[in-house]
């Protein structure tokens, strides 16, 4: 019996749920066509207002020369990339030793700290 009974309640519950979706989709279409009637225009343009194409075709605008010039040096590394120092160089192929790695060259400036 118990179960008849939860059965029951749970059926209940589904068509009580499905009945508020139900509700709440139709009043979202009611909003939706009150809004198309309002605003004819609204959600017609894929690219986005009239107002926001212009204001993109006419390019970057910059609060001062420094941040031109800082957009234009940043343009000019993009377009010209920086080589390595030896491309024939293969990092990773092997454990380096001592032995393998190149004489330290002396500094030309004595630190405080060698003594």
């Amino acid at each position: 019996m118990s179960s008849e009974n939860l059965s029951d309640t749970q059926m209940e519950y589904e068509d009580e749920k499905q009945d508020s979706q139900e509700k709440n989709t139709n009043l979202v279409k009611g909003e939706e066509v009150k809004l198309k009637a309002k605003y004819p225009g609204l959600g017609q343009k894929p690219g986005g207002s009239d107002f926001l194409m212009k204001r993109l075709q006419k390019g970057q605008k910059y609060f001062d020369s420094g941040d031109y010039n800082m957009a234009k040096a940043k343009m000019k590394n993009k377009q010209l990339p920086v080589a390595g120092p030896d491309k024939n160089l293969v990092t990773g192929d092997h454990i380096p030793t001592p032995q393998d790695l190149p004489q330290r060259r002396s500094s030309l400036v004595t630190s405080k700290l060698a003594g």
